[in-house]
């Protein structure tokens, strides 16, 4: 008899150590399962933070361009601030220049070129057209080229074998560009034949 009590507890052992195990294999895909379920869940999470990392990215990228944008324009104002500003000043100066050159060629013409004064009101000129070359200005001079009336104006025709039709044979009042635009045309005399 204790033969059997002994059989019937190992097999009572069996039984519940093989319970256990389908308990615990239980228990662990219940386990494996919820820690599925958390690393979904953690995915969109994740996936809810890049997405939002990527707008913040975008409109960061976004507010560097105009940021870029902005520096770059308000260059470029300034720098047109500037060349607007050395124009209108030029073109007051002009008169200046004008004055200048009407005197050299009166000293010129009645043999003054000697006089101290004249050599240094032609010193005074020279510097200061070296000065506004230096800041871009040009001055235009068509004498034996065609007329071109973007930056000449005929004021006076004149028949000549000397020159070709419609070439310039004199400037009565210089011309002047300032970096490559014309700030007063050559007022000029033109072949017509």
């Amino acid at each position: 008899m204790a033969d059997k009590k002994v059989k019937k507890k190992s097999k009572g052992n069996g039984d519940f150590i093989k319970r256990l195990m389908e308990d615990e294999s239980l228990s662990e895909n219940i386990i494996v399962r919820e820690l599925l379920e958390e690393m979904e869940l953690l995915r969109e999470e994740l996936g809810k933070f890049k997405k939002s990392e990527n707008e913040h990215m975008d409109r960061i990228k976004r507010i560097q361009a105009d940021y870029e944008n902005y520096r770059k324009r308000t260059l470029k104002e300034h720098i047109e601030l500037i060349k607007r500003a050395n124009k209108d000043l030029i073109e007051k100066l002009l008169p200046v220049i004008d004055s200048f050159n009407s005197a050299i060629d009166m000293a010129v013409s009645s043999g003054n070129e000697d006089n101290e004064f004249f050599k240094g009101l032609k010193m005074i000129h020279d510097k200061l057209i070296e000065i506004l070359e230096k800041e871009g200005l040009k001055v235009i001079n068509p004498v034996g080229e065609e007329f071109d009336p973007h930056i000449c104006e005929a004021a006076v025709t004149e028949a000549s074998d000397d020159v070709d039709d419609h070439h310039v044979i004199s400037v009565l009042r210089k011309g002047y560009m300032l970096n490559d635009f014309v700030i007063r045309p050559a007022v000029v005399k033109v072949c017509v034949k």
